[in-house]
């Protein structure tokens, strides 16, 4: 049952015993069977022809598939008829632009973008539709009629039984014109959309131009550092040999020790497996090299020796400004912000598809048919449909789209950390690539200076050749380890600014033209641009000032809290000599009252002195006698002792 089931076959089988079931006996009654024979005989090869449209899988022969594949393979060479001898950095930029096909399938893919919004955009013109058309019947459209009520006899003629109103051949031309209101604002925003990802198309193809450039320059750059070592390995690799199979002599013979010989062949061992790993490593890059340019496998060029230095630029742009400019460049985020856009117009369309549909409907009709009354005539009109269902199924439609929303904004944040993040990284990188390039370049010149010293003292028959040929490898070495950070440093670089999102190849590259005016373009770009744009330098300089600003503000609040630390000394010193100054200002005080005192007990004294002399001059009889009460002398010593002065402490007794 399954092989009749899959066979091409079974469809026909299946139609031909519906048909024999239908015209069985048991069937007489049924609506089918009482079909007319002339039917039958109709629908049976109806059936049958229908049944033999099913289709089924039916897979590629090998045949098919060895000229399919054959033809591709073959293709391949003749994508650039450009013969590849010597080569540029520039010139492999420009193959690789123009050849590369992830480029030219997401360049095709813009293209076709492109067609696809300019057909959106017709679908919303009216529709102007031509027709003419050819009738034929086999015998009369003809009609009875039936009287309500039965007439006396006779019968009036246009009462007759049957009447014919058609014509048995008929020829039709229809001119019309349909335009749908709300299919011309959906499809106008169906476009607008379609434009969006044209324009996302466009950034995807910017995203795979970057990353084409940066890993060309990679694989450029080790390429010439592997054709630059190429030779001289090879030369020294010979000595090396030579100088082997010499020491082994001379162990032999007993001019060296076995472990002097050993040790010697060990070290110069150790340095061809060093060499001989860098030069494999170096030597995939070209394999990658032709890869990206689309170069047929084994095809010989060569590289133009032109080395570039690193560019410094780079470093001096801050964390802050990269983002910024990261963030505005990288086409991941430009794709996410065309698809908000895009979901945003989703909004309207939905509302579109559910409002009722407005037809305006016009016609230029002409038939030859003599019964008609008129045979050309104008018909206009208007009409309106609507989905009912459409309207229920809105909120539910609105809700899907606030959710798509929401998912693209998550993404959009999503994006923005990792872009971050990968400036970040970025310029870490950039930042111990340039590093190491400064240690390789300085054990590079320590090498140097050694071989020279050695080649000096050869020649003088100081020291043998063994050591000479050591050392020279090392020397080797250290230029090829020189020359990979060279090219780490300006791959790092390539990778920064592919990281910051600039387009090194320029916005107005036209591909269709020929390699070596491609070449010529990015020459000129690449010599004319900066090494950031003036935005980034923009963005730089405002960091660069609000850095200055706030080290300006630090700086003020330094100042002013010195000069209230100062300000608060010289008070606590205005005060202290202040409290000095009243202190002293007691103390002569004190003293003054202290001298005054003495002075009045010693005037008190003297005064005392005299009286008591005076008295004992006085002659009795002159003394006079006068009766004072004792409450009255009270009264008068207490008078007394209170207007006298009080006593100052002086300190003394």
């Amino acid at each position: 049952m399954l092989f009749l089931r899959a066979s091409p076959v079974f469809p026909q089988i299946v139609a031909l015993r519906v048909l024999t079931r239908l015209l069985q006996p048991s069937h007489r009654n049924s609506t089918m069977a009482r079909l007319p024979a002339k039917t039958c005989a109709f629908l049976a090869p109806a059936i049958a022809f229908l049944g033999g449209c099913a289709v089924s899988p039916e897979p590629l022969t090998d045949a098919q598939l060895m000229g399919f594949t054959q033809a591709r393979i073959e293709t391949v060479p003749r994508l650039d008829p450009g013969r590849v001898t010597t080569l540029s950095l520039h010139d492999a930029l420009a193959r690789a632009l123009k050849n590369n096909f992830d480029h030219h399938v997401e360049a095709m893919q813009v293209a076709l973008r492109t067609a696809e919004t300019r057909q959106i955009a017709a679908s919303g013109l009216p529709s102007i539709v031509a027709t003419a058309g050819y009738a034929h019947r086999s015998n009369d459209l003809a009609s009875g009629n039936r009287l309500l009520e039965p007439l006396p006899p006779p019968v009036p003629a246009e009462f007759e039984p049957d009447a014919v109103s058609h014509e048995r051949e008929i020829n039709t031309r229809d001119l019309s014109l349909s335009w749908n209101i709300l299919d011309f604002a959906l499809s106008y925003t169906r476009a607008h959309q379609s434009a969006d990802k044209q324009l996302i198309a466009e950034q995807q193809r910017r995203r795979i131009a970057q990353r084409l450039i940066e890993d060309t320059r990679a694989a450029y750059w080790r390429t010439l550092s592997f054709e630059r070592m190429a030779q001289k390995l090879e030369r020294l690799n010979e000595r090396a040999r030579r100088a082997i199979v010499r020491t082994k002599a001379a162990a032999r013979d007993g001019a060296e020790t076995p472990m002097t010989a050993l040790s010697y062949e060990r070290e110069l061992t150790q340095i061809r497996q060093t060499a001989e790993k860098l030069q494999h490593e170096l030597s995939l890059a070209k394999a990658q090299l032709a890869a990206l340019m689309n170069v047929p496998p084994g095809t010989q060029f060569k590289l133009v020796d032109s080395m570039e230095q690193p560019d410094p630029a780079m470093g001096h742009l801050s964390a802050g400004a990269m983002i910024a400019e990261a963030v505005f460049n990288r086409p991941e985020i430009r794709e996410i912000a065309y698809q908000q856009r895009i979901n945003e117009r989703d909004v309207s369309a939905a509302f579109f598809e559910a409002m009722p549909a407005l037809r305006l409907n016009g016609a230029l009709s002409f038939s030859d048919d003599h019964f008609l009354l008129h045979n050309d005539w104008t018909s206009v009109g208007t009409a309106a449909a609507g989905n009912l269902i459409k309207l229920v199924q809105l909120p539910a439609r609105q809700r899907v789209i606030e959710g798509e929303g929401d998912l693209l904004r998550a993404k959009a944040l999503a994006m923005t950390m990792v872009i971050i993040t990968q400036v970040h990284v970025s310029r870490i990188r950039h930042h111990h690539n340039h590093e190491l390039l400064k240690t390789a370049r300085d054990y590079y010149d320590v090498q140097a200076q050694l071989v020279r010293h050695l080649r000096a003292e050869k020649d003088a028959d100081l020291i043998g050749e063994q050591t000479l040929i050591r050392e020279e490898m090392n020397l080797l070495i250290a230029e090829v380890q020189s020359d990979i950070a060279i090219g780490n440093v300006l791959s790092s670089s390539a990778n920064l600014m592919t990281t910051l999102g600039y387009d090194l190849q320029g916005r107005d590259l036209d591909l269709t033209q020929e390699t070596g005016a491609i070449a010529t373009h990015l020459r000129a770009n690449w010599s004319n641009r900066a090494s950031v744009s003036e935005r980034a330098f923009f963005q730089h300089d405002i960091e660069k000032a609000r850095i200055a600003a706030k080290r300006q503000a630090e700086e003020d609040d330094r100042r002013r809290r010195a000069l209230a630390v100062r300000a608060k000394a010289e008070q606590a010193r205005i005060a202290t000599l202040a409290a000095d100054e009243a202190k002293r200002a007691r103390k002569a005080e004190a003293a003054r009252m202290k001298a005054e005192a003495e002075t009045a007990r010693a005037d008190a004294g003297s005064i005392k002195k005299n009286r008591g002399k005076a008295r004992s001059t006085e002659p009795a009889e002159t003394t006079r006698w006068e009766w004072v009460w004792p409450l009255e002398s009270q009264a008068a010593s207490e008078s007394e002792r209170r207007t006298k002065p009080p006593k100052i402490y002086t300190g003394t007794k």
